[in-house]
């Protein structure tokens, strides 16, 4: 069986992963975002009488499943100069086939690293978060909750590379879930030669100068960053494929669509999909090992062009003609505004 084709038994714990941070949360009190100039894609807004208003978790969780299970359905139909028909399901990133994808592909990153580093190859990870509630114990919005978590991004990637200035390292980067749906990041740090924990302190520190809502007791040093050697991992003392682990979650079980997922993921996915935000992030090093061998074999020597999409899947049935843009994020955004004043 090939890595990107795991069974679920041969997949890494995801035990102690998150949190219970607002676990019980009820989902359909809590506004998908609530600030003006705040941008979602039109599915989970609406107009109300102060102006443009973005829906609750809940509601959005389910326009994500329509969304989802109406995309899955839908294929791209494309034909060549001989008139011939191909089709193909419309990329989507919630997808098993494209998680199972971005798992292998994570899965190679470490492997190429090994590969390159040897015996030398050590790994840590630091696991940054940002409140979930406001001062009064209330759930915050959860796009909101993101942004201040995003902030401090820059301002964590620069003091990671002065931490390891002078040294050979690379990173992946990925959004995760709490068990409420609300995000924490993990990042995983690839370095050639020994670190320790006291190292990635400025780290920390810079994402708690730059995110507006981290708490210091959630960012206890040694709790929140794990330094380890990576040995072969068939030997007794040998640690999990640190780039497979950062991606299990988006993997989740071997095969299930995304809205077959625990309802805190798909509350996680809607999160993504209403923001159009991407969930990991590479450091150019690693991308590069994470990209998959060239096939040679892929081109036919014909010239393919969009012709449309078949909504229930089969060309033969129906074909319905769109613009190429339109299969590449053409996405309809809107911005919150509630300072609007009511209709005469």
């Amino acid at each position: 069986m090939s890595d990107s084709q795991s069974a679920p038994s041969s997949r890494l714990s995801l035990s102690n992963r998150a949190d219970g941070q607002n676990e019980g949360i009820d989902a359909s009190t809590v506004r998908l975002a609530k600030e003006d100039g705040t941008e979602l894609r039109e599915d989970v807004c609406f107009d109300s009488l102060s102006g443009v208003e973005a829906i609750n978790w809940t509601e959005a969780t389910e326009r994500f499943g329509a969304w989802y299970d109406s995309q899955r359905d839908t294929k791209i139909v494309i034909q060549n100069e001989l008139g011939e028909l191909s089709a193909f399901n419309t990329p989507n990133r919630f997808t098993p086939e494209y998680r199972e994808m971005l798992y292998a592909r994570s899965q190679a990153l470490e492997r190429g690293l090994r590969e390159r580093w040897g015996k030398l190859l050590h790994t840590a990870m630091l696991t940054l978060t940002a409140s979930s509630t406001d001062a009064q114990g209330t759930p915050r919005p959860p796009v909101e909750q993101l942004r201040d978590l995003d902030a401090s991004w820059e301002a964590v990637r620069r003091a990671l590379s002065r931490v390891l200035e002078d040294r050979e390292w690379e990173y992946l980067a990925i959004l995760e879930p709490h068990e409420s749906g609300y995000v924490h990041v993990h990042i995983g740090v690839f370095v050639k030669g020994p670190v320790v924990v006291e190292q990635f302190q400025p780290v920390i520190d810079a994402h708690l100068r730059n995110c507006p809502t981290a708490g210091e007791q959630a960012h206890e040093l040694t709790e929140q960053v794990t330094v380890r050697k990576s040995s072969h991992p068939s030997r007794n003392n040998g640690v999990e494929n640190l780039g497979a682990y950062l991606a299990a979650y988006m993997a989740g079980e071997y095969g299930n669509e995304a809205t077959e997922m625990p309802a805190h993921v798909q509350r996680f996915y809607t999160v993504m999909w209403a923001t159009g935000k991407q969930w990991f992030r590479p450091s150019n090093g690693a991308q590069e090992l994470m990209q998959p061998p060239d096939d040679d074999d892929t081109d036919d020597g014909h010239n393919w062009q969009l012709l449309g999409i078949a909504p229930d899947g089969d060309p033969e049935e129906e074909i319905i003609e769109i613009e190429p843009e339109a299969v590449d994020g053409g996405v309809r955004k809107r911005r919150l505004r509630t300072d609007m004043p009511p209709p005469d």
